[in-house]
């Protein structure tokens, strides 16, 4: 199946993604029922099956973030899927308020396709994040995690990096074995208010 890659997709397409998780976040507060995205609009890039996170913070503070490494469905439906999904259905926090609208941000992640990494031990993965700082996912048996470039930002050490991501897939932090995947990704993202400039609210 072919895939959208992150490296393709130009600015102007970027935006019209945006514009579609507004949309999809927009409808939730609407009198009318919500509708997904009429795919004759989008150019052929986005018609593609992609992969995406759409990430959202209020005032700054993370407000959900739920995505896909498998590229299923058209990118501009992900995205329309997952900024619904991103403000209502992340068990991890209680869903968007329409009082929140006004300090939300939204995120659009399209990632590359992931690819295996084959490394050896856990410091031959430390050596290989200190100069590459990409998107990584752990998988071994019936465990899965996967940390965006973006959270680079927030754990900047390669070692924490890894203790933290192997804490989300419900290991111990020293875990390490030699039937673990490693796989990494890159991402190309937009980042832009919920509100635009020439919104009237």
């Amino acid at each position: 199946m072919s895939v959208t890659s992150s490296q393709k997709l130009n600015k102007g397409e970027l935006t019209q993604l945006l514009d579609v998780a507004r949309e999809s976040i927009r409808g939730h507060f609407s009198d009318e029922l919500p509708h997904p995205p009429q795919l004759d609009l989008y150019g052929y890039k986005l018609l593609r099956p992609g992969a995406c996170f759409v990430t959202l913070e209020v005032d700054g503070v993370l407000q959900g973030c739920l995505g896909t490494m498998t590229a299923n469905e058209p990118l501009v439906l992900e995205v329309h899927n997952k900024a619904r999904d991103s403000a209502y259905q992340d068990r991890r926090f209680m869903p968007l308020t329409e009082d929140q609208l006004d300090k939300l941000m939204i995120e659009i992640s399209v990632l590359s396709e992931p690819q295996v990494l084959a490394v050896d031990s856990e410091q031959a993965l430390i050596d290989y994040l200190k100069q590459h700082r990409v998107g990584v996912v752990l998988s071994d048996h019936h465990a899965q995690a996967l940390f965006l470039p973006q959270v680079w930002q927030q754990l900047p050490a390669p070692e924490l990096f890894l203790r933290h991501l192997k804490l989300k897939a419900g290991w111990p932090a020293n875990y390490w074995s030699d039937t673990l995947t490693v796989k990494t990704f890159t991402v190309t993202s937009i980042k832009g208010r919920y509100f635009q400039l020439s919104d009237t609210y």
